[in-house]
């Protein structure tokens, strides 16, 4: 299972399922949003479409670079990672995962190294949009 962002999958989904009028009705709104956003800011509505693309293209690949480290993780800081995502703490990592607190400890330091962060507040904040609910049952060793 590849993680996406919750707000990308939503999204995804929700074109399988699109009908036309629906779409006519998006175009509208998003017409509608950059005339107002236009006239607020005093621009041009180019200017406005051109941030709103390039806000797009800088979060597409944040999102692909986060992929990208998530798939430099060994399975087991994919865990750990998961499991503090979902809020446990490292004394409880290390019971669920049957190992040690230190270890726990060693396993972060090698996920923050990989993603450029210094703290599990700064991870969860990175990987927020991320369904590690999912994850972790399809996941789960039994």
């Amino acid at each position: 299972m590849f993680l996406l962002p919750r707000r990308l999958r939503q999204l995804l989904e929700s074109k399988k399922r699109v009908d036309e009028p629906r779409i006519f009705l998006q175009d509208a709104e998003i017409v509608t949003f950059i005339k107002q956003a236009a006239k607020q800011q005093g621009r041009s509505e180019e200017e406005i479409i051109a941030d709103l693309a390039k806000a797009g293209l800088d979060q597409f690949q944040q999102a692909t670079e986060l992929e990208e480290r998530w798939d430099l993780l060994s399975y087991r800081e994919q865990q750990v990672v998961a499991l503090i995502c979902l809020g446990h703490r490292n004394y409880q990592i290390a019971e669920i995962l049957t190992i040690a607190p230190e270890t726990v400890k060693t396993h972060l330091q090698n996920i923050f190294a990989k993603f450029n962060l210094r703290s599990s507040k700064e991870l969860r904040l990175a990987l927020k949009d991320w369904n590690f609910a999912e994850w972790w049952r399809q996941n789960q060793q039994t």
